[in-house]
């Protein structure tokens, strides 16, 4: 898949745009942990509160909530709503099993539901993370921030910042800058977004 994406950008940006893009591998999966080591290590999959926080902005289906609830009693986690949501059968839509999403994280002890702005952080951060960590692509992750979880709505400096730079990338030849800048720029961004901490996100 990210072969695909790499030569249709590949095809767009033409033949010196290739050259640039295979120097950087800005479209495909490439730790930059040994530039920002100061960068932490993204939270684990099955982290609570972060699955409260994808939830709270729309980044998880409620089709998928029974599987993920099974994956967290598979991993050690226990609790009654926990159990009963493993078992739901038929989830068409969030409202089928908000009550028992929002009831299993409260005795998890995540204070349930967090606010738009504190729930988008904790998923943009987590993404920054993943991406410094080779686990994303940044233009994909930066589709992703900008079409799933922001929508352009109360953007923090940051996170405007990437996403003109992401649209950036798209433009033609006469008004792009030097793509290796405009990169470099995008993961600086991924990376101060990546450092945010808990105050800061609490504090937003």
């Amino acid at each position: 898949m990210h072969g695909n994406i790499f030569k249709r950008f590949a095809a767009r940006f033409g033949p010196n745009r290739e050259r640039e893009l295979n120097l950087l591998r800005i479209v495909e999966n490439t730790s930059w942990a040994e530039k920002y080591p100061n960068v932490p290590k993204p939270e684990p999959k099955l982290s609570v509160r972060l699955l409260a926080a994808q939830w709270s902005c729309n980044d998880l289906r409620a089709e998928q909530m029974p599987s993920l609830a099974a994956d967290l009693l598979e991993a050690g986690h226990d609790s009654p709503a926990l159990r009963r949501l493993a078992g739901e059968m038929r989830v068409a839509c969030s409202a089928d099993v908000e009550d028992l999403v929002g009831k299993m994280f409260r005795e998890f002890c995540i204070p349930y539901p967090l606010t738009e702005i504190e729930a988008k952080l904790i998923v943009t951060r987590q993404i920054a993370r993943e991406v410094i960590a080779g686990e994303r692509d940044a233009v994909r992750a930066g589709t992703h921030l900008e079409m799933i979880i922001w929508h352009w709505n109360r953007l923090p400096d940051d996170v405007a910042t990437l996403f003109a730079l992401n649209d950036e990338m798209s433009w033609d030849d006469e008004y792009q800058r030097y793509l290796p800048v405009i990169a470099e720029q995008m993961l600086d961004a991924f990376a101060r977004l990546a450092t945010m901490t808990d105050e800061q996100i609490f504090s937003a």
